[in-house]
């Protein structure tokens, strides 16, 4: 029985040994995450720009190996670009020649390539959320990787805050924008090919010439957005009779009272878009599917609806409808 005793002893004692070495190496560990999150903080506070950079990137680098710390150093970061890139209180700046600082532009790109899953709770709500609110990105250029199979690769900014920002002429092509708020943002000649846009908010926003082919908008809320001269569309010719490939979706997207005039919508699937008292005067829109939008008031003078689907379609009060044009109410 002694020698049996002896090695349970010693089996309980190598197991506490084991297990209180374990604690020593992870408080280690986390001494050691302490003292490069506050190495990488003093950087970001150092008038070089070259030390500057070194510390986005070991933030970047402390996010990869701590899930745990990932929300305060996307809070950190996200802070950076709002207080380095905001938006005068005068308001907008004059239209020109403009891109975000080299620092602020690689903050963006941390931000973006971020390990995704980490932010959203089992039932999809978003646990925190990168914040640029009324940060000034306009021309920002994003350069978009490929995965290994590939296919290019999603910029991760679910979720986000981008209310009141300055997105003019941004290249934000395969940008992960779902759930994003983008209220009021100045988005004039932003290039937002392939982007998910699903349930965004974009109340108020200026998407004035903004080019948005094959961007899915499903749910999306554009109440109140300027879409004059927008081009929805991926085609470089469609024809009359067939929708154009690789076109926008905007099912189920409320854009009461959006200016659309003269927009580029050739097949884009508007599938019950609440449309009530837009401005769709001029825009082309062959080969859309209207089915169940609600067209209430609508402005459709000159419009082009050569193979548009219409069943269904609410056109009580429209301006505008080509006589003979289906739809649920005349």
């Amino acid at each position: 029985m002694l020698p049996g005793l002896a090695a349970l002893v010693a089996l309980v004692f190598t197991w506490l040994s084991v297990g209180q070495t374990n604690k020593d190496l992870q408080i280690s560990e986390q001494g050691q995450i302490t003292n490069r999150f506050n190495a990488a903080i003093t950087n970001l506070g150092s008038a070089s720009l070259d030390v500057r950079l070194g510390g986005v990137y070991a933030l970047q680098r402390i996010m990869q190996d701590s899930p745990r710390d990932q929300p305060t150093v996307v809070s950190v970061l996200s802070a950076f670009v709002r207080q380095h890139a905001s938006v005068p209180v005068s308001g907008f700046r004059p239209a020109g020649e403009y891109r975000p600082a080299t620092d602020v532009a690689a903050v963006v790109s941390v931000l973006g390539d971020r390990p995704a899953g980490r932010e959203v709770s089992q039932d999809g709500k978003p646990l925190y959320r990168v914040d640029l609110s009324g940060a000034d990105l306009g021309g920002l250029e994003r350069e978009v990787g490929l995965t290994e199979g590939g296919v290019p690769r999603r910029v991760n900014f679910r979720f986000a805050d981008f209310t009141g920002a300055d997105l003019r002429d941004a290249g934000l092509e395969n940008f992960d924008l779902s759930g994003a708020s983008l209220d009021h943002a100045n988005m004039a000649g932003v290039k937002l090919p392939n982007a998910d846009l699903r349930r965004a908010f974009l109340g108020g926003a200026n998407l004035t010439d903004a080019l948005l082919g094959a961007a899915d908008l499903t749910g999306a809320d554009l109440d109140g957005a300027n879409l004059h001269n927008a081009h929805l569309s991926r085609a470089e010719e469609a024809s009359e009779t067939s929708a154009a490939d690789s076109s926008a979706d905007l099912t189920g997207a409320h854009l009461i009272g959006a200016d659309l005039s003269a927009a580029d919508l050739r097949g884009v699937l508007l599938i019950g878009a609440d449309l009530t008292g837009a401005d769709l005067a001029g825009a082309d829109l062959r080969g859309a599917n209207l089915t169940g939008a609600d067209l209430s008031n609508a402005d459709l003078t000159g419009a082009k609806l050569a193979g548009a689907e219409l069943s269904g379609a609410i056109l009580r009060g429209a301006r505008g409808v080509p006589p003979g044009s289906s739809g649920g109410s005349p």
